[in-house]
């Protein structure tokens, strides 16, 4: 909630302009990893709420985080600098085609002299390559175009870009009136696996932003059917989703009780196509950790994210550290089958997977995917559960 002292100084900098105007749009997440020009925008924030937020260690993670928390209602933004938003781009050229429910927006800080980054870096053109809708701001439209980035993402459904930069920030602007409080929806959004699901083959999503972006009524596009397993998947995949069914099967009975089941583009999140049709959202590969604690940081009570092995020693880690500081009872799966199945079935560095675990030992429970009694009951344990729980299915 805003600050509502109202002795405020007759003139502000940017970026306390800034920190202020997240906290009055009501973004209910704000993440931001430490960098010249955002950090101060992250205080503002810290400040004016009074929020004793954490720091973000990787960008992709507070992106993937913020993806989650508005696929669940919530606003949220994110506050790194340019070439933070670059290391975020596996995230962000998902986040056009996924869209957004609550407001989204991305604070870039610009530093295009270098004068406190490694090298030049264009920005501009760098954000316009995702095709996220983007505006750069001048030290006078900050409050009011941030405010307006949350009521034109939830209008248009799509991410705001913003950028700043960062020699502005410290600049003096008056101090501006506190903008009307925005509507927000207490509701979780309707489920829609076919919008929210990336996978090959699933072209919806891009049509619909693309509809989006051109500023046509995306409902009126024709639904296509989910392909129906077997017969409308890659026989690739057939052995690994038929070992994989036990798991599906049990999901599948616990559905009704979990508010969001996140994926990974791998093969697991097939398990979004009938007969399963268990996942409700998936984006980059190692993104259903972060957006599974995103999502219950909007409020969501319980949500599920389902990875392989090669996956979370990839990514996935890392959005795991993320939510364990700030205590999420996020409940993974991880299918553990040695091996990289949709790129080949290249062979899982065992070592490493394990010496991943250890430090989240207390949080793990394995179960073997033949034991039928004993994986039901590990999942249903864990589901229950309200802590972070860590489920690792192993094959043989």
């Amino acid at each position: 909630m805003a600050n509502t002292d109202t002795s405020f100084p007759e003139n502000i900098t940017v970026a306390e302009a800034a920190g202020r105007a997240l906290a009055d749009a009501g973004a209910c997440t704000v993440n931001c990893v430490p960098a010249a020009g955002a950090s101060a925008i992250f205080e503002a924030w810290q400040a004016y709420t009074g929020r004793s937020a954490l720091w973000h260690y990787h960008e992709e993670v507070a992106l993937g985080i913020a993806m989650g928390t508005s696929l669940a209602g919530g606003r949220s933004a994110v506050v790194v600098k340019a070439h933070g938003f670059a290391k975020a781009a596996n995230a962000a050229i998902d986040a056009l085609p996924f869209g957004a429910e609550g407001g989204l927006v991305v604070i870039v800080t610009s530093d295009r002299e270098g004068s406190s980054s490694d090298s030049i870096f264009d920005a501009d053109a760098f954000v316009a390559g995702t095709r996220l809708p983007c505006l750069r701001l001048g030290t006078g439209d900050v409050y009011s175009g941030i405010i307006e980035a949350f009521v034109r993402s939830e209008s248009s459904g799509l991410p705001m870009v913003l950028i700043v930069e960062d020699h502005d920030l410290q600049q003096l602007v008056p101090a501006p009136p506190p903008a009307p409080a925005l509507p927000r929806s207490s509701v979780l959004p309707q489920r829609d696996a076919l919008r929210h699901t990336l996978f090959p083959g699933n072209s919806y999503p891009y049509e619909v932003a693309l509809a989006k972006l051109a500023g046509r009524d995306w409902k009126s596009i024709p639904r296509p059917e989910l392909p129906l397993f077997p017969d409308g998947l890659p026989e690739k995949f057939h052995s690994t989703l038929l070992s994989c069914a036990p798991v599906f099967d049990i999901l599948k009975g616990m559905h009704d009780e979990i508010d969001f089941i996140m994926g990974d583009t791998g093969t697991s999140s097939l398990s979004v196509c009938p007969p399963w049709e268990i996942v409700d959202a998936t984006t980059y590969y190692g993104g259903s950790i972060p957006m599974a604690a995103g999502a219950l940081q909007a409020g969501a009570r319980k949500a599920w994210a389902v990875t392989g092995d090669w996956s979370f020693v990839a990514a996935g880690h890392l959005g795991l550290h993320e939510a364990f500081r700030r205590e999420l009872p996020v409940k993974v799966l991880v299918f553990h089958n040695g091996k990289a199945v949709a790129t080949g079935g290249q062979a899982l560095d065992e070592e490493l997977f394990e010496r991943l675990l250890i430090g989240y030992a207390a949080h793990v429970s394995r179960a073997d995917v033949t034991d039928g009694e004993v994986l039901r009951s590990t999942l249903c344990r864990a589901h229950c559960s309200e802590r972070m729980e860590i489920v690792v299915v192993d094959f043989a």
